[in-house]
Parts: C-alpha cells; sequence; structure tokens
C-alpha cells in the first residue's frame, strides 16, 4: 500500500467520524429542543390547574357568603341543639352546686359529730373529776370522823384512868351500910351519892356483904 492510499483511507475515516459528530449533535440539539418545546407546552397546564383550584374555593365561600340562607329546618336544628347546649351546661352547673351543698352538709355534719363527740368527752372528764373530787372529800370527811373518835376514845380513856387514879376502894363491914358508907366518903348520905356508889359497882339494890370491896369514885 502506497502512501497516498493510505492517506485516503485515513481521509475517508475521519471524514466518516465527522459525519457521525454532527449527525449526533444535530440529534442532540433536536432533543433539547423537543424537551424545551414539552416544556413550554406543560407550563400553561399547570397555570389552568392553580386557576381552577383557586377559583373554584372561592366561588364556593362567595355563593355561600352571598347567596346561602340556612332553611327553617336547620335553624330550628340549631336552635335546638343550642337550647340543649344550654341546658346541658345548667344541669352540670345545677349537679355541681348539689355535689358541692351535699359535700357542705357532710362537713357540717362531721363537724357537728366531731363538736359532740368533744363535748361528750369533755363532760365524762368533768364527771371523772367531779366523782374524784366527791370521793376525796368523802375519804376526808371520814379521815375526820376516825379522827375524832380516836380522840374521843382518848379522852374517855384518859378520863377512866384518871378516874381510876383518883378512886378508892372500901372493905365493907358488919356495921355498914350505903347511906353510912356515902356520909364517910362524900360527906352527905343523900340518893345521889349511894346512887354514884351504886353505878360504881352495879349494884341493883342497895344490899351490901360483909367483906365485899367497893369502888368510891370521886
Amino acid at each position: 500500500m502506497t502512501k497516498e492510499d493510505y492517506r485516503e483511507k485515513v481521509e475517508e475515516h475521519r471524514q466518516e467520524i465527522d459525519l457521525h459528530n454532527e449527525s449526533g449533535a444535530k440529534l442532540s440539539r433536536t432533543s433539547r429542543n423537543q424537551k424545551k418545546g414539552k416544556k413550554k407546552q406543560s407550563n400553561p397546564i399547570m397555570t389552568l390547574l392553580v386557576v381552577v383550584l383557586i377559583f373554584i374555593p372561592l366561588s364556593i365561600l362567595g355563593y355561600v357568603w352571598l347567596f346561602y340562607e340556612p332553611s327553617a329546618s336547620e335553624a330550628e336544628t340549631v336552635e335546638e341543639n343550642k337550647d340543649n347546649v344550654v341546658l346541658e351546661i345548667v344541669k352540670q352547673n345545677e349537679d355541681s352546686t348539689k355535689d358541692t351543698a351535699d359535700d357542705k352538709d357532710d362537713e357540717e355534719k362531721a363537724d357537728d359529730t366531731k363538736d359532740k363527740s368533744t363535748d361528750a368527752d369533755k363532760d365524762a372528764e368533768q364527771e371523772k373529776e367531779s366523782l374524784a373530787a366527791e370521793e376525796a372529800k368523802k375519804a376526808e370527811e371520814a379521815q375526820k370522823v376516825a379522827a375524832q373518835k380516836a380522840k374521843a376514845l382518848e379522852e374517855k380513856k384518859k378520863a377512866e384512868e384518871a378516874v381510876k387514879a383518883q378512886q378508892k376502894t372500901h372493905t365493907v363491914q358488919s356495921t355498914d351500910n350505903l347511906y353510912r358508907i356515902a356520909i364517910k366518903y362524900y360527906g352527905d348520905g343523900s340518893p345521889a351519892n349511894i346512887e354514884k356508889i351504886k353505878s360504881a359497882n352495879n349494884l341493883a339494890t342497895d344490899s351490901i356483904s360483909t367483906g365485899q370491896v367497893l369502888v368510891i369514885i370521886p
């Protein structure tokens, strides 16, 4: 192969590459133009959708605001619902007030019960204190009575001891009688002195015997 033939083949091959590149560039430009066209065609659709979505709600709101009036039955239903709501609220308030009143009554009853219990406890305590004071007073009085009795017995005992210390004895002689003995020891034979001798010696009569020992009290 000569150099010229080689150059011709290289030139042919180069031309084929150039043709291929040109066709690819044309194709890429065509696809870009098509995409731009599609983009340009899609924009009006989006605009239309946005307008429709905005216009429909606005139209509904305008209709309701300007032309829509509720029917009588609907108005009655609304009023009835309002009345029911008001009645329910009033009932709830009444129940709440009743519950509050019941709670207050329960609290008052509890307070009254507590006060009564406290008063009963106070009364019981006072009664207990009163009984204790009465018992102490009785015990003190009993002690006083016992002391008085002991004192009286002691005084009586002392008196008896004093009488015994002062009393005398007399042995009856054959010629003695109560009248003579009374004259001897009391200076007088009066019935009172004779009775004193009889009482001191537990004599029922005036008779005495010889050798009998008589107690002569002052």
